[in-house]
């Protein structure tokens, strides 16, 4: 027992000091957050410089500015689209067994066939009309042109044109 009784309890410098203990704590405290910020911070800018990772987002940005690009080309051709189809109502071609014609609508055109103009260049048949739309002081001119190309069966110099009610008829006869 003597033993036991002479086991003297020996103490930290730390534990005799309470200042001194929790300076050592703030100071471990602050430690461990410098070495937490230090390592997010480390992974973040090892994954922000990573070649992959830049690969990645240029990949993202370019897809993202191609459905943008492709967005604004469908809207602005969406115009240029339904204006073809208007003038393919309303300026056509078809052939009979001894000549084409020509169909042009003329209602949307005022209903005046001097707003029609037919020009010839070789083989080639360019038919242009014109008219103005709208209501008020909402005007606007709509322009329709029309370009056929003709082969060696045709002579656009005997070509006719007709007005039979609303449609200006151009013939052209097909030669033998």
């Amino acid at each position: 027992m003597e033993e036991n009784n002479n086991y003297e309890h020996k103490t930290c410098v730390i534990d005799r000091h309470p200042v001194l203990k929790h300076l050592l704590y703030g100071f471990m405290a602050l430690i461990g957050a410098f070495l937490a910020f230090y390592a997010v911070t480390d992974w973040y800018f090892k994954a922000m410089l990573n070649p992959v990772n830049q690969m990645k987002r240029m990949d993202k940005f370019i897809e993202k500015r191609d459905r943008q690009m492709e967005k604004a080309f469908k809207k602005a051709f969406h115009g240029t689209e339904r204006l073809q189809e208007r003038a393919n109502h309303i300026i056509r071609l078809e052939q009979d067994e001894d000549a084409y014609k020509v169909l042009v609508d003329l209602m949307p055109l005022n209903d005046n066939e001097k707003n029609v103009e037919v020009k010839t260049n070789g083989k080639i048949l360019t038919v242009k009309a014109a008219g103005i739309h709208g209501f008020g002081d909402r005007r606007s001119l709509v322009e329709f042109t029309q370009s056929y190309m003709f082969g060696d069966n045709v002579d656009l110099n005997q070509l006719t044109k007709e007005r039979k009610g609303d449609m200006y008829i151009i013939t052209i006869p097909i030669e033998d």
